[in-house]
């Protein structure tokens, strides 16, 4: 997404005769294609936990906020893990939109309504029938 380039100023031509912001900060490349491509792989990813997370919940049987907590434990970590393995802990690099609390809460709700339907099925499935 972001490729935080080494000195791209310097190379290039003068930001300020092109019309450009003049900053000196400004040294960051981005790519609109990496971008939707990482933004992509990641409602992938999490979708699919809402729906594991979906599926571990109704097996166990869990009810109430139990299995909400679930949810939340669940969305939470694999986000995290997302940040460790996939960002190494540089959320600025690749997520410019805001804070850590909501790249963590990212797609939340959309991930919860997968939970939810899974969470049903499965729990109808095992325990109802």
């Amino acid at each position: 997404m972001i490729d935080p380039m080494a000195d791209i100023a310097s190379g290039g031509p003068d930001m300020s005769t092109m019309g450009g912001p003049s900053d000196d900060n400004n040294n960051e490349v981005f790519d609109m294609d990496a971008f939707r491509s990482n933004f992509r792989k990641m409602d992938k990813i999490r979708s699919f936990m809402g729906i594991v997370a979906g599926c571990v919940a109704g097996v166990l049987g869990l009810t109430g906020l139990s299995g909400l907590v679930c949810f939340l434990i669940l969305h939470i970590s694999v986000n995290l893990s997302i940040l460790a393995f996939k960002m190494n802990f540089n959320l600025k690099a690749y997520y410019t939109h805001g804070s850590m609390i909501s790249f963590l809460l990212a797609d939340f709700q959309k991930c919860a309504m997968s939970f939810m339907l899974f969470w049903t099925l499965f729990f109808g499935l095992v325990y109802l029938f």
